[in-house]
């Protein structure tokens, strides 16, 4: 059997894990010295952020490359190959330290892609993943499809506090500092899986105006996601869906949050080919 692998930037529930058989590998964020491991999106299964929590307080780190070898060392044993899916190399070394524990692992039972993308966008291309393979297709061929797939995904994104980017230097300054200064909040998107500014917009319609003027052909669902944004992620999704789109509605991940920043609002979408 071919299983999926992917780290917790997915921001998978358990359901959502059995359903497409995926093991899912935590990430981890520290608070006043204390490591959680970043979990599955139920309630209860780590300390999520509240609101007025200041992010320069919490720290991250990434995935290990022991944490990967263990999961593709016990697939293996039992006679599985791991099809692994990865935030970003362009916004974290996880992708990196998978790619260290398959080479570890020897032959060609494992393979490891680099997203380009993270949260609703990698939890798509895993759908895809899963969909292909139950289709017949094998471990290569289903890896070839999702690099090819990977550049028709799209991720946008607003955050209400642009601090965490800017310590991150995962944008550029000089636009993060006009952007505070005019408090004008930029709407923000995920190109060849780095984080660039897109368009401003100033106030709560305009950025709703940007966000559904940017969608393009989507092909199935789009995934809009929040931390701290129940009331926007809702509104969105609302006029998205008045719009004939499906939509997915999820929780994003304390680990993402505390380097994008919060109030965070998101949507996700594969376009057409």
């Amino acid at each position: 059997m071919i299983y999926l692998v992917c780290d917790s930037t997915a921001c998978l529930s358990q359901q959502e894990a059995r359903g497409l058989q995926v093991i899912q590998v935590p990430m981890h964020y520290i608070r006043q010295g204390q490591s959680f491991e970043e979990g599955y999106t139920e309630p209860g299964n780590a300390p999520c952020l509240t609101a007025g929590a200041q992010l320069g307080d919490y720290s991250t780190a990434q995935a290990s490359m022991a944490q990967f070898a263990d999961v593709f060392a016990r697939l293996l044993a039992k006679g599985h190959q791991a099809l692994c899916l990865c935030i970003s190399s362009r916004l974290s070394g996880t992708f990196l330290n998978a790619s260290s524990a398959a080479r570890q692992m020897g032959g060609d039972a494992v393979v490891v892609v680099d997203s380009r993308s993270t949260a609703g966008g990698l939890y798509l291309l895993l759908r895809r993943a899963r969909a292909l393979l139950d289709a017949g297709h094998s471990l290569q061929e289903t890896a070839a499809a999702l690099k090819a797939l990977r550049y028709r995904q799209h991720t946008l994104f607003t955050t209400g506090n642009m601090d965490p980017l800017r310590r991150s230097g995962r944008l550029g300054m000089v636009r993060l500092s006009v952007s505070a200064f005019l408090n004008l909040r930029p709407v923000l998107r995920l190109a060849d899986g780095r984080v660039v500014s897109h368009v401003t917009a100033r106030g709560r319609s305009q950025q709703y105006r940007e966000l559904l003027g940017l969608i393009r052909q989507p092909e199935g669902p789009l995934v809009v996601q929040h931390c701290q944004d129940p009331e926007g992620a809702q509104t969105l999704a609302t006029r998205l869906r008045q719009q004939g789109y499906q939509v997915l509605l999820r929780p994003l991940g304390t680990v993402l949050a505390i380097h994008l920043g919060t109030p965070c609002l998101s949507v996700a979408w594969v376009e057409e080919g």
